[in-house]
């Protein structure tokens, strides 16, 4: 490879990182906040009915949601956050988080449009199904345990906390610590004050507080600003990794170790999806070209899923919200939606 073609490739890459980074500032703050309205006025209560692991419908609903939301596999991230401080199920928040990149009224209109109805009917019933029971199963092996506490605190909270806990500790009996020692009374109402959420509530919805409805979505926002920085570093890292397979690595590398004469082709398709950062919606066209160059429908589709369930960016941002344990079984559980989906739809 010569200097020209590593600087178009460079600038292909580069040119995307610019783009996805944009792309994703915008969309994770904006995702975040219409969450937050949603967490605002929909009572948590009512979430947990909704979305409850207890009840069957909970994971239909997750599925469902996913469906809905046309967001690729990093997009759908702050959902499933506000998903889980909610309260919702942690099995039904997985089965969304495995279905919204996976389907949604485009990607079955363009797969009617490449494919045949037949196909995108399948292909639908399979991704909704095997998310459905992914969630399940997953919730069922009590991998709830590797969330990472981090997800269910209010950055602006946790850090007033600390600052609650650090002044109790200092607050002994001590003069030389604390010269001024608050009565225990009062410091137990600072705290309540500062850590619960109840309490900037009431002040927000005082009809005598100026501007107490700017004030709610003010804060609404922070929020949402605060966790797209809490995540941040995931997301540069992930956009950064799919940038250099995007712009280094080309498309005939998949037609080569997945093609016709390889009869590991849909698992090999699926593997190496799980690296590239693409949309189920962008890749139909190309899956229409990689066809025409040999490659089965149930390599391409093994290909797509993986690529969109499970790509390296998102497993670096998931790498924010779950322990390692998760991250693992989440890997798994899309190759082998990918490879089931694969084989079916070779079948069809």
């Amino acid at each position: 490879m010569g200097a020209d073609g590593f600087l178009i490739m460079f600038k292909k890459a580069a040119g995307f990182f610019a783009f996805a980074a944009v792309e994703m500032t915008v969309l994770f703050i904006g995702i975040s906040f219409l969450v937050g309205v949603i967490n605002e006025f929909l009572p948590a209560e009512k979430v947990k009915n909704i979305l409850s692991a207890r009840k069957g419908h909970g994971y239909l609903v997750g599925a469902g949601l996913g469906a809905l939301t046309p967001f690729c596999s990093c997009s759908s991230i702050p959902i499933t956050v506000g998903l889980l401080k909610a309260g919702a199920g942690f099995g039904p928040t997985m089965s969304f988080l495995f279905a919204s990149p996976l389907v949604n009224p485009i990607i079955i209109v363009l797969f009617i449009t490449a494919f045949g109805p037949k196909i995108a009917v399948t292909y639908s019933v399979l991704a909704l199904g095997m998310a459905i029971l992914a969630g399940y199963l997953l919730n069922s092996f009590g991998f709830e345990k590797h969330i990472k506490q981090n997800v269910f605190t209010n950055p602006i909270e946790s850090a007033c906390c600390s600052s609650s806990e650090s002044t109790q500790a200092g607050a002994n009996p001590g003069i030389q610590n604390n010269p001024f020692p608050m009565a225990p009374a009062l410091q137990s109402a600072s705290e309540a004050a500062c850590c619960s959420p109840a309490s900037e509530a009431v002040v927000t919805n005082n009809p005598d507080s100026a501007g107490a409805e700017s004030g709610k979505w003010q804060r609404i926002f922070r929020e949402a600003v605060n966790q797209f920085r809490t995540f941040l570093p995931y997301i540069l890292l992930g956009i950064g990794v799919g940038a250099i397979f995007h712009g280094f690595i080309p498309k005939d590398i998949v037609v080569k170790y997945a093609g016709p004469d390889n009869p590991l082709a849909i698992p090999v398709a699926a593997v190496i999806g799980i690296p590239l950062y693409v949309r189920v919606s962008t890749m139909i066209p190309v899956s229409i070209s990689l066809i025409g160059k040999g490659m089965s429908l149930g390599a391409v589709v093994a290909l797509v899923i993986g690529g969109a369930g499970a790509s390296l960016p998102e497993m670096v941002m998931l790498k924010g919200l779950f322990r390692a344990p998760i991250l693992v079984a989440f890997l798994i559980s899309v190759f082998g939606i990918a490879v089931s989906a694969g084989f079916i739809l070779n079948l069809v």
